[in-house]
């Protein structure tokens, strides 16, 4: 029975990812002949539901606390796992900012591609100074952008440092920005992390297995408009690191466990 119910929520998963892929492949083209203000509406609902029928299907259990914050167009958070990116497009619609690598990433990379994400290249000035200019245009047109400002995933018992550069386009436009602290609980806190050599379809697999996710996701108090962006990093981070555990603010290499 039990590798009856995996198979059943694996099939429904494969139809999830499959629709995302069509959508980003026919559909979204097809409405840029409604005009740009409706094209952008109906991509936002498309992306919102497909994300939180994913967390349906996985079963991830999102318990938020804090105040998200309307006013805020930057918003930022410490890196576990592709199922943050899922988690938090659940939300609300966002435009993600993430490292390229993640655009090579099997089914993944093609619907973070598919649906606007914006791929900062570690190592490329060029490259990076292109997307932070692009970054600033967006914010200042009143999108909403998403980024994981370590630059890479953690197993959630540390938070790195944040890169300071990032936070530039929010240092030009002088926008809010809002922290948000993520951290698998239980079981989850050992499974959910997709770190350094990880498959996505292997750990998927892993992530079917359980019979529920649970993570806890808090809003941080906005950041006002106006700071420099080191003091934006500093302060995101440190937002970040006290709801989590004050500690990690001194050790950003060291291992902790929120088991």
């Amino acid at each position: 029975m039990a590798s009856c119910r995996l198979w059943l929520r694996g099939l429904l998963v494969a139809g999830m990812f499959l629709w995302g892929l069509l959508a980003v492949s026919l559909v979204f083209p097809g409405l840029n002949g409604l005009g740009d203000r409706r094209a952008w509406h109906w991509r936002e609902r498309i992306i919102l539901n497909w994300n939180r029928s994913v967390c349906r299907l996985l079963n991830v259990r999102i318990r938020v606390s804090g105040h998200r914050d309307p006013t805020a167009r930057l918003t930022v958070a410490n890196h576990i796992s592709w199922l943050d990116i899922i988690a938090l497009g659940s939300l609300q619609p966002l435009v993600f900012v993430a490292k390229s690598e993640v655009a090579d990433w099997p089914v993944m990379g093609r619907l973070a591609r598919g649906i606007g994400t914006l791929f900062i290249r570690r190592g490329d000035p060029e490259q990076s100074a292109a997307t932070l200019e692009a970054m600033t245009w967006m914010l200042r047109r009143g999108a909403h952008l998403m980024l994981f400002p370590e630059g890479t995933t953690t197993r959630g018992d540390q938070v790195l440092r944040f890169h300071g550069k990032l936070f530039n386009p929010a240092q030009l436009t002088a926008v809010r920005v809002q922290s948000v602290a993520l951290r698998y609980r239980g079981v989850s806190s050992q499974v959910a992390p997709f770190v350094g050599d990880d498959d996505f379809l292997p750990h998927l697999l892993r992530i079917l297995r359980q019979p529920v996710i649970e993570l806890d996701l808090h809003y941080c108090p906005s950041l006002p408009g106006g700071l420099r962006r080191d003091q934006l990093a500093r302060a995101a981070r440190l937002q970040i690191c006290e709801w989590l555990d004050p500690d990690l603010r001194y050790l950003p290499t060291a291992r902790r466990s929120f088991t």
